[in-house]
């Protein structure tokens, strides 16, 4: 039994350190798209994924999606997103828009199925000003 816990911590020490340049480049992309971007507190990870332009985080937490819609409409002005549009659809799903600068931000917040919380996806683009101000 030692020698497969010794086998399993070598494997994964392995491919740790082997990372593939898509992995570093899609995390780049991420860490760029949600640049400037605020997770409710206390909220828990669940997905991460980015492409060549955006990326996309996935949360969730205990709160009820008013008390996560009611946050972000507090938050976003203070950190300088400006709210563009807020929907709520009858199943209870909001789904925000907001800018800062150039920078997009959607935010969709969806209750739990079949028990308390909420769910919550936030897209981001990775923006790069020196691309946007060169083509016109």
């Amino acid at each position: 039994m030692t020698r497969t816990l010794i086998l399993l911590a070598a494997i994964a020490g392995v491919a740790a350190g082997c990372e593939r340049r898509g992995q570093a480049e899609s995390r780049a992309v991420l860490s760029q798209a949600m640049r400037g971007v605020l997770a409710y507190p206390l909220s828990s990870p669940v997905s991460m994924q980015a492409g060549t332009d955006a990326g996309q985080m996935v949360f969730s937490t205990p709160a009820s999606v008013d008390t996560v819609a009611a946050w972000y409409h507090r938050m976003l002005p203070l950190n300088g997103w400006e709210l563009q549009s807020d929907a709520k659809a009858p199943d209870g799903t909001v789904s925000l828009f907001a800018q800062k600068g150039d920078k997009p931000l959607w935010i969709t917040l969806r209750p739990n199925a079949g028990g308390p919380g909420t769910t919550y996806t936030l897209i981001g683009a990775a923006v790069d000003s020196a691309k946007t101000d060169t083509v016109k």
